[in-house]
């Protein structure tokens, strides 16, 4: 059950502060039934007693069980410094026979406050209609083996001075469920969709020296926001052993962090972090966004789809990550923008971007076998740079994955890669187009009426000279960019290789004096 409140609360360190005592808190009258006490017991060996004795967590009996309430209003007003009123959240708890806990709460988030900042006030609010949740804890795994939350009528509000947010979302639906992964820690999946989804903001710029006073609106749309998530391996039990060990030395870290580090915690803290190495095996993302639309003073801006996706890797030797971004149907209307633009507007673009080869777990295992919190600075000049020198660059691969750009009058189509070579990179990116002879044409009528176009069109024509013509009837460009300097397209040098540096001393004016030669 521990493990449940940790993944509930995010109890920030100034909750260790020493709390004042609580009237008759060794009375009878006080003590709770044993069940909750026993739980209560539970939670404190993680996160101290001092989200209970300050009222951030409380504990009681339900008729299904034992009811959570976390209460952070007290604490957030402490901490801002201003009223934070905020609805607390009721959680009904109740243990199953295989150990896992059922969780079920049905409280909507209400939020307010208005804290001041540098004289001017700042207000935020953030509610919703109704929200729902329930689902299986699994403390062994420190996740839910299953969750499903669903509310409606979010409303979010933020102001300030010279702008005002709102943002609203009709529905929300979240699913979660996680299994053990054999090598290890945790599999989590987890799903997200909003629905009706709209944003206004309004800025206001103020009156200056020759300047109005101005407001400008924007206003972005989506019929749909959905997301995804897979991370494997995820070491959910170590994290949460990590997350609750700092916990319970937040108090001595805020007194004397050196001192603190320097005593048995900071030995713990090593141990803890290796045990949340890597992290994770492998984790993937992706967000998208139906019918989005951006409407502005200088026209509306709108997207059929919007996804990306993303890929990390944990912490290990051939460490790296992935992230592709596409969008479709995509429609620009302006009054700012000449007609002959219409054609030449990209409506689709495809781009990827992945890199490989990055040892992450040497340096991370020196600096952890390394370090002593005893000393000022923890790692030593020694250790910082073996730590340094242990992400070699050589094994560093970059790829430009195989996008494109697509317009009514041409397609561009690319790809690349980027190595280290003697400390040195080198590129090489593919390029080629389709119907570049339309576009061209199109900034050649158009530069009737804009002459300044025909710098574009000479740049355009320039490129189409050099550029090697296919079977398909494309153009393509292969550029190539040497560790040495050199840059070549289509394997016609353009730059020459950058001129070697001579070994030291062969500058010497000494060196060349001609034989026989004596100083006077």
């Amino acid at each position: 059950m521990s493990a449940f409140a940790l993944g509930l609360l995010a109890a920030p360190p100034a909750l260790a502060q020493a709390p004042a005592p609580i009237a008759s808190a060794g009375s009878d009258a006080a003590k709770p039934p044993e069940g909750v006490a026993a739980l209560r017991r539970t939670l404190e060996a993680y996160l101290t007693a001092v989200p209970f004795e300050r009222g951030l967590l409380r504990l009681e009996t339900d008729p299904a069980g034992q009811r959570l309430t976390i209460d952070p209003a007290p604490v957030l007003t402490d901490l801002l410094g201003s009223p934070v009123r905020f609805r607390p959240l009721r959680f009904v708890l109740a243990e199953r026979s295989d150990g896992n806990w059922d969780v079920a709460g049905s409280d909507a988030i209400d939020i307010e406050t208005a804290p001041a900042a540098q004289g001017r006030t700042q207000t935020f609010l953030y509610r919703q209609d109704s929200q729902s949740f329930r689902g299986v804890f699994s403390p062994s795994l420190a996740a839910f083996l299953e969750g499903e939350l669903r509310a409606s009528g979010t409303r979010n509000e933020q102001n300030d001075a010279v702008s005002r947010s709102v943002a609203t979302i009709d529905s929300t639906a979240f699913t979660t469920s996680a299994r053990p992964n054999a090598a290890g820690g945790a599999d989590i999946e987890f799903r997200q969709r909003y629905e009706g989804l709209k944003q206004t903001t309004t800025i206001q710029v103020p009156e200056a020296a020759g300047t109005p006073f101005q407001s400008i609106g924007l206003e972005v749309n989506a019929a749909g926001v959905q997301g995804e998530g897979q991370i494997e391996g995820v070491r959910s039990p170590a994290i949460r052993d990590l997350y609750a060990l700092v916990l319970r030395n937040a108090e001595a870290l805020e007194a004397d962090p050196h001192l603190a580090l320097a005593g048995p915690f900071g030995a713990e803290l090593k141990s803890a972090l290796r045990e949340v190495l890597p992290v994770w095996a492998n984790l993937s993302a992706s967000a998208s966004a139906d019918a989005l639309r951006l409407s502005s003073p200088y026209g509306i801006l709108t997207v059929g789809e919007a996804r990306q996706d993303l890929r990390f890797s944990g912490v290990e030797g051939d460490a790296g990550f992935d992230l592709d971004v596409t969008l479709s149907g995509i429609d620009v209307a302006s009054p700012l923008l000449p007609a002959w633009t219409a054609t030449l507007l990209p409506q689709e673009m495809k781009l990827g971007f992945a890199m490989s080869g990055i040892d992450l777990a040497a340096p991370a295992d020196i600096a952890l076998r390394e370090v002593d919190f005893r000393q000022d600075p923890p790692l030593s000049p020694d250790a910082q740079a073996r730590v340094t020198a242990a992400f070699d660059l050589e094994n560093l691969r970059s790829v430009l994955k195989p996008g494109s750009i697509r317009a009514r009058d041409y397609d561009i189509a690319f790809s690349g890669a980027l190595t280290v070579k003697d400390a040195k990179p080198e590129a090489r990116i593919a390029l080629d187009v389709g119907g570049l002879d339309r576009a061209i044409a199109t900034l050649q009528g158009a530069a009737a009426a804009q002459p300044d176009l025909f710098q574009t069109v000479g740049m355009l024509q320039f490129a189409k000279g050099i550029g090697r013509p296919r079977d398909d009837g494309r153009l393509e460009w292969i550029v190539e960019a040497g560790a040495d300097g050199s840059v070549s397209v289509n394997g016609t040098m353009l730059k020459g290789p950058d001129p070697v540096a001579p070994p030291p001393g062969d500058d010497d004016p000494a060196g060349d004096a001609p034989a026989g030669a004596t100083d006077l």
